[in-house]
């Protein structure tokens, strides 16, 4: 037990891995707070025209796919690292919507 964990203190990827947590775990809390003014917009965008805003509830919507793709990775769920080192994760929405336009332009 003790080689290994003295093996893990020496090894370079564990102490990359810990360095791109402590960042993602920033940027959590970072997306956190935007998550809050997104709501908070939302809010008023409602409030003054009686409709939510279609692209504020998409850019939401990635924020949460977002906020999912961090937490597998700080969970050990995956070794893919979030954006920005992946593409910025597609909502629902935008996912049903270029399959449908696939599926329009092969027919």
């Amino acid at each position: 037990m003790a080689k290994i964990w003295k093996d893990n203190i020496k090894s370079e990827s564990f102490w990359l891995r810990s360095l791109f947590m402590v960042l993602f775990l920033v940027i959590y809390r970072l997306v956190d707070v935007l998550v809050l003014l997104v709501a908070i917009s939302q809010w008023l965008y409602m409030l003054l025209t009686g409709d939510a805003s279609t692209s504020l509830s998409r850019f939401a919507g990635g924020l949460g796919a977002y906020v999912a793709q961090i937490i597998s990775y700080l969970s050990y769920n995956t070794e893919e690292k979030p954006f920005p080192f992946t593409d910025w994760p597609q909502t629902r929405i935008e996912e049903n919507r270029s399959s449908i336009e696939t599926s329009e332009s092969e027919s």
